[in-house]
C-alpha cells in the first residue's frame, strides 16, 4: 500500500473534524441536539442531547458510551425495590432513565408502522414559551412585544436549538447539557487494527472526554474507529434565565421633549418611574403626559405586518399582547405621551420609534386633547380613520337593512387590507399604487356580486361595479351615478397603476388625476369620497314600492 493511501487512512481513522465539531458544539449561535447521517464510504455519525444533574459529571464522562438513548425518556412503570428486599412497582415520569438525567428530545417509535416523531421536552417548551409551526415543525419563541423569534429548526434528521435560549433554560433549571457523538468509520484495505494501534486515545478533563477506538472492519477485511465525544456545558447562575423574577432588563432610552431657546434639543428618559404626574409635580422633571413626536413613517413597521398589528384610531396594538395610545390624528407626525413609551412600548421597539423622534415643533391634536384631558367622546377628523370606520358600519347597517353583506366575507389575506390601508406615509409611487390597490380590493373587488345580482336579469360578462348600478338604480338610490363614477375612478387607477411601470400612458393618466396635489392629498380625497359614499350606503334602505 503506497504511503498516500496509508496517510488517508489515518486521517479517516483519526476523525479530527468530528472531534473538534463535537467539542465546539455550543459555542455557536446554534447549538445541535440532535443529528445522524451515514456515508457510501463507511461513515456513521450520531448526535444527542441530555440534561443532568451537576453531580452527575463525573459519572457521565467516565462512561464509555451514550448515557440515555434516544428512545429512553418515556413515561411508563419501573420496578422498585427497598431497604427491606421488598419490591413494588412504579409510575415514574422518565423510564430507563438513570437517576440524575431526564430528556430534552424524546423520539416516540411505533414499530415502522407510522414513522416515528423526535418530541421537545413540554417543560422547555412551555416554560419557554415556544410555539410549533405545523407546516415547518420549527418552533418560535413568542416574546413578550408580540415578535417570534425561531428558537428550534428542524432539517431532516438534524435538530437545532438557539444557544442563547438553551442557556436561559438551563439557568433556570439549574442543570448541565451534555453533548454526545459518536461516529464510526468502517475501511476496507489490507491493514489491520494493529498496525493503526498509536491511533488509540483516551481523554478526559473536567467538562469533556473523548475516545478513539480501533476494530476490524465491519463489512469486510480492513480495519474501523469509533469516536465518542462527550461535552457538557454547565448552566449560568439563575438570574440569567430572563423568567420572572429574573426579567430581562428593560432600556429606557431619552427623548427629544422641547427645544431651549438656543434651539437646542432637550431630552429625558421614557422611564416612567422617572416623571412627574399630576399630583406630585417636580418643576425640573417632565411630565409623564409630556408629548414627544415622531416622523409618521414611524407606524410603516406596523402597517406593513397587520397579522400582527393593528394601528387603528388612537391606539397601536399587537395582538393581546400590548397596546399604546398615540396621536395619529395627522397624516405627517405621530405623538406619544413620554410615560407611555416606557410602560407601553416594548423595550425592544424603543430603538425603532428613537430613530423617527422629531423636535416639537407643533402641539397635540384637538382631538387627542379632548380625548386624553377633557374626557370627551370624539369623532376623528382624520380621512383614514373616518374611512374605517364607515366601512365597517356599512357592513353593519346593509346586513340589518338588506339581510346580507353589500361586500362578501374577506379571506385572511383580503381582511388584511383594512388594517393596512392608510392615507400614504410618503409620497412615492410605490405606497401610492398599495393604497389605491388596497382600496380597489376594499371597495370593487370584494362587492357581493352574488346577493347584488339575485333579483337582476342576468346579463353575460357583467362586471361587479355594472351590476351594483343596476341594482341601486332599481331600487332608486339617489347617489347612483356619483358612487359608481367614484368607483370606476378607483379601479381605472388601480389598473393604470399597475401598467405605468411598463408604458407611459399609465404614468400619463395618474399624474393626470393627480394634478397639481400630492400622491397623499389624492388618495386622502379619494378617502373622504369614499367615506361619504359608505355612510350614504349605510342609511339606504329597500323601498317597498319597488
Amino acid at each position: 500500500m503506497g504511503e498516500n493511501k496509508t496517510k488517508c487512512i489515518v486521517e479517516r481513522l483519526r476523525q479530527d473534524e468530528i472531534i473538534r465539531e463535537s467539542l465546539t458544539n455550543g459555542d455557536n449561535p446554534w447549538t445541535v441536539l440532535s443529528d445522524s447521517w451515514k456515508t457510501e464510504d463507511g461513515n456513521s455519525v450520531g448526535r444527542y442531547v441530555v440534561l443532568a444533574h451537576p453531580s452527575e459529571q463525573k459519572t457521565i464522562l467516565e462512561r464509555s458510551a451514550w448515557n440515555l438513548s434516544k428512545g429512553d425518556g418515556l413515561p411508563g412503570f419501573v420496578e422498585q425495590s427497598s431497604s427491606d428486599n421488598d419490591e413494588s412497582i412504579e409510575y415514574v415520569r422518565y423510564s430507563q432513565c438513570p437517576e440524575g438525567l431526564e430528556p430534552l428530545l424524546i423520539q416516540q417509535d411505533f414499530g415502522n408502522v407510522v414513522p416515528s416523531v423526535m418530541h421537545v421536552s413540554e417543560e422547555f417548551r412551555l416554560l419557554m414559551n415556544l410555539w410549533r409551526d405545523v407546516r415547518t415543525c420549527n418552533y418560535f419563541e413568542i416574546k413578550k412585544d408580540g415578535s417570534k423569534d425561531i428558537a428550534i429548526r428542524f432539517d431532516g434528521n438534524k435538530i437545532e436549538v438557539r444557544t442563547s435560549l438553551l442557556k436561559r433554560y438551563q439557568a433556570a433549571r439549574q442543570l448541565d447539557v451534555v453533548l454526545f457523538t459518536d461516529a464510526h468509520v468502517d475501511i476496507s484495505c489490507d491493514k489491520t487494527k494493529e498496525d493503526f494501534s498509536e491511533l488509540r486515545t483516551k481523554e478526559k478533563k473536567e467538562l469533556y472526554s473523548y475516545l478513539r477506538e480501533l476494530g476490524d472492519g465491519i463489512k469486510s477485511k480492513g480495519v474501523s474507529s469509533r469516536v465518542l465525544v462527550k461535552r457538557i456545558l454547565p448552566p449560568p447562575s439563575r438570574n440569567k434565565c430572563g423568567i420572572w423574577p429574573w426579567d430581562e432588563v428593560f432600556d429606557y432610552p431619552e427623548f427629544i421633549i422641547k427645544e431651549d431657546s438656543n434651539g437646542q434639543q432637550i431630552k429625558y428618559t421614557c422611564n416612567p418611574e422617572k416623571l412627574t404626574n399630576d399630583f406630585i409635580k417636580v418643576s425640573t422633571v417632565p411630565s409623564y403626559l409630556t408629548p414627544v413626536f415622531f416622523k409618521a413613517e414611524v407606524l410603516q413597521r406596523y402597517y406593513d405586518d397587520p397579522k400582527l398589528y393593528n394601528v387603528a384610531d388612537g391606539y397601536l396594538s399587537c395582538g393581546n399582547m400590548w397596546t399604546v395610545h398615540i396621536d395619529n390624528e395627522s397624516s405627517d407626525v405621530v405623538s406619544v405621551f413620554l410615560g407611555d413609551i416606557g410602560r407601553h412600548i416594548p423595550s425592544r421597539h424603543r430603538p425603532h420609534w428613537l430613530a423617527y423622534n422629531i423636535p416639537p415643533t407643533r402641539t397635540m391634536s384637538d382631538i387627542a386633547f379632548r380625548r386624553s384631558f377633557l374626557a370627551q367622546i370624539i369623532e376623528s377628523k382624520n380621512p383614514e380613520h373616518c374611512f374605517k370606520s364607515a366601512y365597517r358600519n356599512l357592513q353593519e347597517a346593509w346586513h340589518k337593512n338588506w339581510g346580507w353583506h353589500l361586500y362578501r366575507k374577506r379571506t385572511e389575506r383580503e381582511g388584511e387590507n383594512l388594517n393596512r390601508v392608510r392615507i400614504p406615509l410618503k409620497d412615492t409611487n410605490i405606497e401610492f399604487e398599495q393604497q389605491i390597490l388596497s382600496l380597489a380590493i376594499l371597495l370593487v373587488d370584494l362587492l357581493n356580486e352574488e346577493d347584488i345580482g339575485a333579483d337582476l336579469q342576468p346579463i353575460k360578462n357583467e362586471k361587479g361595479i355594472d351590476k351594483l348600478r343596476r341594482f341601486l338604480e332599481k331600487h332608486k338610490y339617489p347617489n347612483t351615478d356619483r358612487n359608481i363614477s367614484l368607483l370606476k375612478k378607483i379601479q381605472k387607477t388601480r389598473s393604470k397603476g399597475a401598467a405605468h411601470a411598463s408604458g407611459e400612458s399609465g404614468q400619463g393618466y395618474i399624474d393626470k388625476q393627480i394634478g397639481n396635489t400630492t400622491k397623499k392629498d389624492y388618495i386622502s380625497q379619494i378617502m373622504i369620497e369614499a367615506t361619504n359614499m359608505l355612510n350614504d350606503l349605510a342609511s339606504f334602505i329597500p323601498n317597498s314600492s319597488v
